[in-house]
């Protein structure tokens, strides 16, 4: 068997988490809203022609040629070597003096003399019912996420250097459903709202809460940019460039490093997370259940091609499933089944936030307790989970202070806005803030090529952020760059809502970077340090 660090970083495909247990996004709930039906059914995406690849680039025009220079910025810091543009933000960019000069005008459709329009696709569908239902307040109103986006924006255009431009979002309602979009259909509708976005003269997209994967290829066939694309693989950023972004990691890279982990610390190791006794005196046999969709398949498929090639771990049993409102009811009964019947004591769901509910409702009416590996979504999915099978569930992410503590919360009391803000702030916050980062890195020469080019070139963040560290280079198209593996404890509180119920760090909280390499901190054939929680297995 090859060694960890053999573990070839290039290519890759899919949907699992991070170099930990596969996480989608916990800072992203409402990308993955309706996910009843997130990543749909056996269809074919739409292709687009994304032309003009392979432009050449004045890399004097980038922001960066102009950053880190003796000044004062437009928000007043003193601007010199290594001093970011606004001190409240660990994720900005290195600082810019006020700027003045000819900037090109309308540089790039979407960009004027003084402008930089961004477009906001409001949320259409019937499936929003269903999480009302389920989480109530805690998902917030539309308009509520509409006056903290303008919340955000206004601050951002006051204190980073947009070369003599302002953005201005443009919120629109949209045609598409883009749950059914999730499911590989509704594709005219799709298509008329990235026409929509066109004629209203969007540089780029930011519809954090309704975009799609059909959404953003179309949006690209206009040459817009989007921010918020969820558990693409690396060759699809590399297909629709440069208009494709994420503050998300891509899973390419996180599917090769979950092999890691599994080598490392898991196999051939009791499963002392399972609730039954038995099951944490034996050695792990694994299971895998995801979406059947040919692109995020394409990832757990790989994991399990990983996994026996370097670790010799052979999967007792992969299920795949289709995610429908009509199906999951049906597949989580059979699923359960399945796992029970072939031994298996660690069940490895990289499954959207909704399909675990039934699993472990099913799962406990069939007396099975296995441990749960799982992607990482906000409290308020895990919270609904069967008590009995969730304790001590494994997933990775990050570890949130309080709500007033957070970068994001600080960032909107700067901004002055008196609205109500949307309990969802932060995950508005993150593609915002990085969609600003790449605006000032590429320089006043405004076009989808030099954004990518200043978005690649942004420097790392500081240490102790709360989405982690972020880090970038050359087609990297998410910064997203480390991790913590976390476990679930039903006693805990939550700092996203109040409630009981929350991840907490296993191995003290020890950050690994996001690699093959990263994921070899991890001690050799030694479980995860996580403390045992008391409500698990049967009752």
């Amino acid at each position: 068997m090859k060694s960890d660090e053999q573990l070839s970083l290039g290519g890759g495909v899919g949907y699992v988490k991070r170099a930990k247990v596969p996480q989608v996004a916990k800072r992203y709930v409402l990308l993955l809203l309706v996910v009843v039906v997130m990543l749909g059914v056996f269809i074919t995406f739409p292709t687009v022609d994304v032309a003009g690849k392979g432009a050449k680039i004045d890399k004097a025009l980038l922001g960066s040629s102009l950053s880190q220079k003796r000044g004062t910025t437009v928000n007043g810091t003193l601007c010199g070597k290594g001093i970011r543009q606004v001190s409240w933000s660990k994720y900005a960019p290195y600082c810019v003096p006020v700027w003045n000069g000819n900037n090109g005008g309308a540089t790039s459709p979407g960009v004027t003399r003084s402008t930089i329009t961004i477009t906001y696709r409001e949320p259409n569908t019937a499936g929003m019912g269903i999480m009302e239902k389920l989480f109530g307040s805690q998902m917030g109103t539309d308009q509520e996420a509409i006056d903290t986006m303008q919340a955000y924006i206004s601050l951002f255009n006051k204190t980073f250097e947009l070369y003599g431009r302002k953005v201005v979002l443009k919120p629109y309602a949209g045609k598409g459903d883009f749950i059914n979009e999730l499911q590989g259909q509704g594709l005219e509708q799709a298509q008329a709202d990235s026409i929509t976005a066109k004629n209203l003269q969007a540089f780029a997209d930011v519809s954090l809460l309704s975009s799609t994967q059909i959404y953003d290829q179309y949006l690209a066939g206009e040459h817009i940019i989007s921010i918020g694309a969820i558990a693409q693989p690396q060759y699809w950023f590399q297909q629709f460039a440069p208009y494709a972004y994420t503050p998300i990691d891509t899973c390419s890279i996180g599917v090769q490093a979950i092999s890691v982990a599994m080598g490392r610390a898991m196999a051939n190791l009791p499963a002392i997370f399972a609730g039954d006794p038995a099951f944490r005196q034996e050695k792990r046999s694994f299971g895998l259940i995801f979406p059947e969709d040919p692109t995020y398949a394409s990832c757990g498929n790989e994991l399990v091609n990983l996994v026996k090639e370097h670790y010799g771990i052979e999967f007792a049993r992969v299920v795949e499933y289709k995610i429908s409102l009509s199906d999951e009811s049906s597949e989580a009964l059979s699923d359960i089944a399945q796992m029970k019947a072939n031994g298996v004591t660690t069940v490895m769901c990289g499954c959207d936030p909704i399909f675990p509910l039934l699993l472990t409702l099913d799962a406990q009416n069939q007396n099975y307790y296995p441990e749960w590996m799982s992607l990482d979504f906000e409290d308020l999915f895990p919270q609904l989970y069967a008590p009995p099978e969730w304790a001590d569930a494994i997933t990775s992410g990050l570890i949130l202070p309080p709500r007033v503590d957070q970068e994001a919360y600080r960032a909107y009391q700067l901004s002055g806005d008196k609205q109500v803000i949307s309990p969802q702030f932060a995950e508005i916050y993150a593609p915002l803030l990085l969609l600003f980062d790449a605006l000032q890195q590429a320089g006043p020469i405004l076009n989808p090529y030099t954004f990518q080019q200043g978005f690649f070139s942004l420097p790392t963040s500081l240490p102790g952020g709360d989405y982690g560290k972020w880090q970038f280079g050359n087609n990297t198209f998410s910064p997203d760059a480390d991790f913590v593996i976390l476990h679930w404890d039903a006693n805990a509180v939550s700092p996203e809502d109040g409630n009981k119920g929350t991840y907490v760090p296993c191995n003290n909280g020890q950050r690994y970077p996001l690699s093959v390499q990263g994921a070899s901190q991890l001690p050799n054939n030694t479980q995860l340090g996580c403390p045992a929680n008391q409500t698990k297995g049967p009752k």
